[in-house]
C-alpha cells in the first residue's frame, strides 16, 4: 500500500520544486501533504492543534494561513498529477476493452469563480466538473478537473485523438454527438450510447430515406432492433428502441417540465412521445451482439454513477469550507487525490463487479487514521486491518435473476 510517492524525500522534492517550501523548515513535504489530505477542511486553529498532536510541531494558525498560498496549491496539484501517473499492474485481458466515461459537477465557493466559473442559468457562480474514465476489465483510469462551464461535448472533441481501434466506448448523452460517433467508426472502434432526442432517425425503403415516425412505435411491446440512418448526413447505425413503463415515462416528462418551467420554456410534443422509449445506438453488429446483450452492456455505465455517489457520500468531494482562492484550490486537489487513491485501493482489492465501490469507500472513510499511518510510512495498521477483514464484507451483492457484471463482460 505504501507508495514511493509518499516517501518524505519525494514529497520534500515536490515541495521544493513548487516552492511550497523554500528553505529548511519545521514543516516538510510530508507534513504539508498530511495537512492537505487529512486536515484540509479544518480551521487553521484545528490544523495547528493536529500538527502539535501528531508531529509535536508548534506552528501558529497565522503561520499556517500564510503558508496556504499559490505554491501550496501547486504542490498539492503536483502530488495529484504524480499519483495519476502511478499505473496499476499490467494485466492481460481478453475480448473487447470497455471504457466508460462521465463527469460530475458541483459548486465551489464564489471566491474561486475567476478560475473555476460556474454554469450560466443554474445559479452556480463557481464550480468544478470532474471528468472520469475507467476501463472496466483492468481498472485503468483517467481523471481531470475543469471549470463547471466546460461542457461534456467540448470534452468529447478534446479527446478525439485518444480513441483507439477495437475499444468499446460508453459515454453519457452529453458526449455523444454525431461527429463523435463518426470518428469512432473511422478509427474502427465501437460505441454504445443513447441517441440525442433532437436527432432525426431515417429508415431506408426503396432507396428512399423516410423519417421514422414515433407515433408508429406506440403500442409496441418488444424491442425494435434495426439498421437506421441518423442526422443530416444519414450516418448508418444500429438502433435499439425499447418501450419504458408508463411510470418512468411520466417521471421523465414531469422532470423536464419542471426544468423547462424554470427556463421559461415549454415541453414539446415530440419530447413527450420520445419519453416513452429508450433509444440506444451502436455500431456493434447484431450477428455477434444481441439486442439483449447491448442493453446489458449499456447498463454497465451505471457503475460510474456509483463511483460519483461514493465520492460525494464518503469523500465529501463537493463540500468546501470558507477560505481564499488558493486554499479552496488546494482542498479541491486534495479531494481529487482521495478520489484517485480510493479508486486504486478498490482495484487492488478486486475488480468491478466483484467488489462494491460504495463499501470500499465506506471502509476508507471509517479507517482514515489507520490509512494515514500506512500512506505516510508510520506503521502498517491499515494493511493489517485489511488482512483481518473478511473480504466478503466488501463484495458486491447480486440480485436474483440478474447476470453478474463479470458474466456480461466475459460474454464479449
Amino acid at each position: 500500500m505504501s507508495s514511493e510517492l509518499f516517501e518524505p524525500t519525494v514529497l520534500d522534492g515536490l515541495a521544493r520544486k513548487t516552492e511550497a517550501i523554500q528553505r529548511k523548515r519545521k514543516v516538510g513535504g510530508k507534513e504539508l501533504l498530511d495537512m492537505a489530505l487529512f486536515d484540509g477542511d479544518q480551521s487553521f486553529n484545528g490544523m495547528s492543534m493536529q500538527l502539535m498532536r501528531r508531529d509535536g510541531l508548534d506552528i501558529s494558525k497565522q503561520a499556517l494561513h500564510q503558508r496556504h498560498h499559490s505554491n501550496m496549491t501547486k504542490f498539492v496539484q503536483a502530488v495529484f498529477e504524480q499519483l495519476i501517473a502511478v499505473e496499476l499492474p499490467q494485466e492481460q485481458t481478453q475480448g473487447l476493452e470497455i471504457r466508460i466515461k462521465d463527469s460530475t459537477r458541483f459548486a465551489l465557493p464564489e471566491v474561486i469563480a475567476e478560475t473555476f466559473p460556474g454554469t450560466k442559468g443554474s445559479g452556480m457562480k463557481a464550480g468544478a466538473s470532474v471528468q472520469f474514465e475507467f476501463e472496466i476489465k483492468s481498472g485503468k483510469s483517467d481523471i481531470k478537473v475543469t471549470p463547471a462551464n466546460a461542457n461534456d461535448q467540448g470534452e468529447s472533441h478534446l479527446d478525439k485523438a485518444s480513441i483507439q481501434p477495437g475499444v468499446l466506448y460508453m459515454r453519457d448523452l452529453g458526449y455523444t454527438h454525431l461527429s463523435y460517433m463518426n470518428n469512432i467508426n473511422k478509427v474502427k472502434a465501437f460505441f454504445i450510447n443513447k441517441l440525442c432526442p433532437k436527432t432525426t432517425i431515417y429508415l431506408l425503403k426503396d432507396d428512399q430515406y423516410q423519417k421514422l415516425e414515433l407515433s408508429k412505435l406506440q403500442g409496441i411491446t418488444g424491442v425494435f432492433d434495426q439498421q437506421v440512418y441518423i442526422g443530416a448526413d444519414k450516418m448508418p447505425v444500429r438502433i435499439i428502441i425499447e418501450p419504458v413503463s408508463e411510470e418512468l415515462k411520466a417521471r421523465r416528462i414531469a422532470n423536464t417540465e419542471k426544468y423547462n418551467k424554470k427556463k421559461g420554456s415549454t415541453t414539446s410534443k415530440g419530447f413527450k412521445e420520445r419519453a416513452g422509449f429508450n433509444f440506444i445506438v451502436t455500431n456493434l453488429v447484431s450477428e455477434k451482439y444481441s439486442a439483449e446483450l447491448i442493453q446489458k452492456l449499456y447498463h454497465l455505465r451505471w457503475q460510474i454513477e456509483l463511483v460519483f455517489k461514493a465520492w460525494k457520500s464518503f469523500l465529501k468531494i463537493h463540500t468546501f469550507p470558507k477560505g481564499s482562492s488558493d486554499r479552496i484550490t488546494s482542498i479541491l486537489y486534495s479531494k481529487l487525490i482521495w478520489a484517485v487513491l480510493s479508486w486504486k485501493i478498490c482495484m487492488a482489492i478486486g475488480k468491478i463487479g466483484q467488489i462494491s465501490v460504495l463499501k470500499v469507500h465506506r471502509l476508507i472513510a471509517s479507517t482514515k487514521e489507520e490509512l494515514r499511518a500506512q500512506l505516510l510510512g508510520i506503521c502498517s495498521k491499515w494493511l493489517a486491518l485489511l488482512e483481518k477483514l473478511n473480504l466478503k464484507h466488501l463484495s458486491k451483492e447480486h440480485r436474483k435473476h440478474r447476470l453478474k457484471i463479470e458474466e456480461i463482460v466475459i460474454s464479449i
